[in-house]
């Protein structure tokens, strides 16, 4: 149990410096990149749409459940379908704080093949998806996040960075951190090496049927990907895994199908196995060593600084405070049920990550006779807990959701 604890506490202390420092840069992008700039280059089928929307999506931190609203919300304002299919596959893989967790953690070798290979995977596959695609595709079935810009500078940065997308990531982060420590822990260094057909085609294919249904952000996939690496399975398997792990999971699958057609689906999926099955062979094949590659040994094992210790402190607060926002929210909810307090629940669809969450929570606080709101992106439900003594108008409350862009109805 200690081992497992030590490894858990070296895992924190390792990543933590990097993700802040991640998370930081993409609020600065955020805030001071014009997101309608932005969209007046994507507007042309081509490869140069696709290239620039792959360009702009490997640097931003948005994983596969942010990215989908992100990418129909450039398909409404015009950009090509090419430009969307790059965006959705380039995206989700990268992201600054992901590069910087996995420069810190995996090396620079491993960071630059997988900038490298989503950027290509993205302009391929936006490239063949404006050949295939014929435009008639719902373009507008859920709507894009809704982001809310209020308070200074510092605060909107604080906002974007950690309530908004380390909410967003923490609870995975801190699976993929729980697994690496496991691995860690009772796997020796090197054990799964002298399995010899790990190192070819299957080893990568292993890592593939692990990462395509499994949902795990670019963050998150590192400690795991790390993990893979410390067993004895190769670099190249643990970039399939960066790869495909981030860029598809089953909701996200289902989505892109449903809302860009069947066609953009099978280009947008066949083009994440094809390059990153391609990129994890061409990584092994230029024998980049574990000990060039994986300096999270040494990192796990050494506390190097007070700065480490006082990131590693601060992310785990960080997921503590959230977690126990979440709990609480679940005791008002079910207390409200215990004291005969009236609940009222709506189905809405089209909430996506928890800036969505925040538009409605913030939006139905300011209406009279709401005590509290509890928005579930995951669950795509809204449970209002009333106050008896006052009157509460139900038409009100679906008019305001329903302003914010998602669909609504009552159970």
């Amino acid at each position: 149990m200690l081992g497992f604890i030590d490894a858990l506490w070296s895992t924190i202390v390792a990543l933590a410096p990097s993700l802040l420092l991640g998370l930081l840069l993409a609020g600065l992008l955020h805030v001071f990149v014009k997101k309608d700039r932005v969209l007046t280059h994507l507007g042309k089928p081509g490869f140069r749409s696709s290239a620039k929307a792959a360009l702009v999506g490997v640097p931003l931190p948005l994983c596969s459940c942010g990215v989908l609203p992100a990418a129909l919300g450039l398909r409404r304002d015009g950009a090509s379908m090419g430009a969307v299919t790059s965006f959705l596959i380039s995206t989700p893989q990268t992201g600054v704080d992901s590069i910087a967790v996995t420069w810190s953690i995996l090396g620079w070798p491993i960071a630059l093949a997988k900038v490298i290979a989503a950027f290509v995977a993205g302009i391929l596959g936006g490239t063949i998806a404006d050949r295939v695609g014929n435009g008639s595709e719902n373009q507008g079935t859920r709507p894009a996040c809704t982001e809310i810009e209020t308070g200074s500078l510092p605060r909107r940065i604080w906002n974007y960075s950690f309530n908004g997308l380390f909410r967003d990531i923490y609870g995975w982060l801190a699976i993929g951190i729980v697994i690496s420590a496991l691995i860690t822990t009772f796997l020796e260094p090197g054990q799964l090496s002298e399995f010899t057909v790990l190192n070819g085609p299957l080893g990568l294919l292993a890592a593939l049927a692990i990462g395509i249904p499994l949902y795990v952000c670019s963050v998150a996939s590192v400690p795991i990907a790390a993990g893979l690496i410390y067993a004895g399975f190769p670099v190249g398997s643990a970039l399939v895994f960066l790869m495909a792990g981030p860029a598809t999971n089953a909701a996200t699958m289902g989505a892109v199908r449903k809302t860009l057609g069947t066609k953009v689906f099978l280009v947008y999926i066949l083009t994440v196995i094809i390059i990153s099955l391609a990129a994890g062979g061409i990584l092994n094949s230029l024998n980049v060593s574990v000990s060039q590659a994986y300096h999270t040994e040494h990192a796990m094992n050494s506390i190097t600084g007070l700065l480490s210790i006082a990131a590693g402190v601060f992310m785990i607060s960080g997921m503590a405070w959230f977690a126990f926002r979440e709990f609480l929210n679940l005791r008002l909810k079910s207390s409200g049920k215990g004291n005969g307090q009236e609940t009222v629940k709506f189905v809405v669809n089209g909430m996506n990550c928890s800036k969505c969450e925040m538009a409605v929570n913030t939006a139905l606080n300011k209406l009279p006779g709401i005590l509290n709101v509890t928005a579930s992106a995951g669950k795509d439900t809204v449970v209002l807990a009333l106050d008896s003594g006052s009157k509460f108008d139900r038409v009100e409350a679906v008019r305001t959701i329903r302003e914010l862009g998602y669909d609504v109805r009552g159970e």
